[in-house]
């Protein structure tokens, strides 16, 4: 359970709030307490995404990638504040893969970037963080 982690969640509120140009990127529970930073909520999945082969469409481009997962809750993204977006959505059953701030370099995704669905296949992901601590104004993971 992601509230279970109220110290982390206000770890991350007072660097957004304190260092809005320093770029976050959540990877799997990050994506929650980011989430939850921003002020959205999460709720408990009825079993969970788990496995190596877990679609997710980026919400971009309509790509599907094969992610690696292990979760039990999940984004709730009716709750996202008005600066932020759904980045990725889970194909199976429409559970949210993903965040973005519409303006900020802070973005997260519910899964494993760095695992192997496929060996490169989101590594654009660390490219776009990389990015975003180089040029911290830049948004190239927009929707």
């Amino acid at each position: 359970d992601p509230t279970q982690c109220a110290q982390t969640v206000e770890n991350v509120k007072y660097i957004m709030k304190h260092r809005p140009s320093l770029p976050i990127f959540g990877i799997c529970l990050g994506n929650q307490i980011l989430a939850l930073a921003a002020g959205a909520t999460t709720y408990k999945m009825k079993f969970g995404n788990r496995g190596m082969n877990q679609p997710v469409v980026d919400l971009r481009t309509q790509r599907c990638y094969i992610t690696s997962q292990n979760h039990g809750f999940a984004v709730d993204q009716r709750t996202l504040p008005e600066s932020w977006v759904p980045l990725m959505v889970n194909a199976n059953d429409g559970t949210n893969e993903g965040i973005i701030h519409s303006s900020k370099p802070w973005f997260s995704v519910q899964f494993h970037p760095e695992a192997c669905g496929g060996p490169t296949d989101t590594d654009f992901l660390f490219d776009y963080f990389l990015q975003f601590i180089a040029e911290p104004t830049a948004s190239p993971v927009t929707t």
